[in-house]
């Protein structure tokens, strides 16, 4: 079992022991009924970025505004089967985890986003948020791959739910999540968001 199954296995149990809430915790609608409809779901993107500026860099920007853009911009490929559907992301860039010596690949250091996902799905079906999550990861992974290829499969990009994530940190209530968004909000290097998003899927609309 990879260390990351292995991890989220334990927050599950976690998280199911003590009763408490799953990533609909951070949804700001109400979204129980049959129908798609608006909502978000929230995890952190645990990445890898290069060391070193990349070429043409504006002088303005920074790596991590960079980083930040890529993920925003993904959001407009988010698939389930093949098939695109629209999404929005509210991208916080945020300092990643100590890590030891040897974890990340040379050449290569981490980063984390804190993701915002909103889009108008069946919230109502089994694992719908997971699934939501993971369409968003799948986007934001293939973003990074393709503007910065030659990341070893060993250190591959992660995804970790926020039910995950504060489960993890020995949070079991919705209060206590959503001051775990607030936190990340806080902490962020870089804010950012898509742009062009379809008006039905952006909650600033």
């Amino acid at each position: 079992m990879s260390k990351n199954r292995a991890r989220d296995r334990a927050a599950r149990a976690h998280m199911n022991a003590s009763g408490s809430f799953r990533a609909r915790a951070a949804r700001t609608v109400d979204t129980t009924g049959p129908d798609p409809t608006p909502g978000t779901v929230a995890f952190l993107l645990s990445a890898a970025i290069p060391a070193e500026p990349s070429p043409g860099l504006q002088p303005d920007a920074t790596m991590e505004s960079l980083f930040g853009a890529l993920v925003a911009r993904s959001a407009h490929d988010v698939r389930r089967d093949g098939v695109r559907y629209p999404a929005f992301f509210e991208v916080y860039v945020v300092p990643p985890p100590a890590h030891k010596p040897g974890e990340v690949p040379e050449g290569w250091r981490l980063l984390d986003a804190f993701i915002l996902v909103s889009a108008r799905r069946p919230w109502h079906l089994d694992d719908e948020d997971e699934r939501v999550v993971t369409d968003a990861f799948r986007a934001a992974r293939t973003a990074l791959n393709d503007y910065w290829p030659g990341l070893p499969d060993w250190s591959g990009h992660a995804a970790l739910p926020l039910w995950v994530l504060a489960g993890l940190r020995g949070m079991t209530t919705e209060e206590q999540a959503r001051g775990l968004i607030l936190d990340m909000q806080q902490a962020a290097l870089e804010h950012t968001w898509t742009i062009g998003a379809d008006s039905d899927v952006d909650p600033r609309m």
